[in-house]
């Protein structure tokens, strides 16, 4: 079953904490390196959030969605949220290679987000590979995957598992506790990181690849997106400075898990941000209710970011 039959992409308050971090780097990026007319290349699904944020955020018009569903192709043109967006139908592995022969695409770069549904396997990965080879210079590049550990096997079998994916990257000694729940998010991101980065590397791209974004995160399952630039030699020192920058949100260092509150709940505690010292729980428990330690934590950290819903009843 198609992911857009049993997820709003839209509403899913740790995605949108995810994407907005994705597209307030992706802005700076853009800004810093003054890249002129770039192409958005996703999975926009029947839903288009991240188009839509590409078109408002980033100012982008031409996006290229890719579904490879024939009923969910159908829904994506019907549901296009511009006129600018082109959907094509097929599997990106075959159509993101064709674009790179089609004229005026060869030297506009791309920001491609390939945001996969299911588990990070030898298919995700050689397409990983070849789009950090392949892409032209001065563009960006994010990919997402599952990070549940039932898609990597029993626990015991899970270093093999991702060894067989990865390659030389995984180390002979990668213990099975860095990849039970808790911690085989964060292990799948370092170690993919190392796989784009072992990729452009051995084969020498000019430019080199820039590690800018690293989120994993929680929603009904963990995932992870992980990402960088592959700039142009003139271009990379305004890149890498970027990414330096003690600001930088691009690395997450533990899991987004977004607290499911009511609106009540978030307008109470949002009048108390932004301040000085750190939101704790008795303050939170005057203020009428409660909530664990680590959910004020993550509601102050990104509570910029998160979705603001309403009900409507008629």
């Amino acid at each position: 079953m198609a992911s857009f039959d049993s997820i709003n992409y839209s509403l899913r308050p740790s995605k949108s904490v995810q994407r907005g971090i994705i597209f307030e780097g992706l802005k700076a990026l853009l800004s810093a390196m003054n890249l002129q007319n770039p192409i958005y290349i996703g999975f926009g699904s029947i839903w288009f959030s991240d188009f839509v944020m590409a078109h408002k955020v980033l100012e982008i018009d031409e996006m290229i969605s890719i579904e490879a569903d024939e009923v969910g192709f159908r829904r994506a043109e019907f549901n296009r949220a511009y006129r600018s967006i082109r959907v094509i139908e097929g599997r990106s592995e075959e159509r993101i290679p064709e674009l790179l022969n089609q004229a005026g695409y060869q030297a506009r770069p791309w920001i491609v987000w390939l945001d996969y549904d299911g588990a990070l396997d030898e298919d995700k990965a050689e397409e990983m590979r070849w789009l950090v080879l392949n892409a032209p210079p001065n563009s960006i590049v994010l990919f997402t995957f599952s990070a549940t550990q039932n898609a990597y096997g029993r626990p015991t079998h899970r270093p093999g598992r991702i060894a067989d994916i990865l390659g030389d990257v995984v180390p002979d000694e990668l213990s099975s506790d860095v990849c039970d729940k808790e911690n085989l998010p964060q292990t799948l991101a370092n170690l993919s990181m190392d796989f784009l980065s072992s990729v452009v590397a051995d084969n020498a791209r000019p430019g080199g690849f820039i590690r800018s974004f690293q989120v994993p995160y929680f929603d009904s399952v963990g995932m992870v997106t992980v990402g960088g630039v592959l700039p142009a030699v003139g271009t990379a020192p305004s890149a890498r400075a970027v990414v330096a920058d003690p600001k930088w949100k691009g690395i997450v260092g533990e899991m987004i898990q977004a607290p499911p509150m009511t609106l009540r709940e978030v307008a109470v505690l949002q009048a108390e941000l932004p301040c000085v010292g750190d939101l704790t729980r008795a303050r939170v428990q005057e203020l009428g209710f409660d909530l664990l330690d680590h959910q004020i934590r993550s509601f102050q950290k990104y509570y910029k970011y998160l979705p603001n819903f309403a009900e409507i009843v008629a």
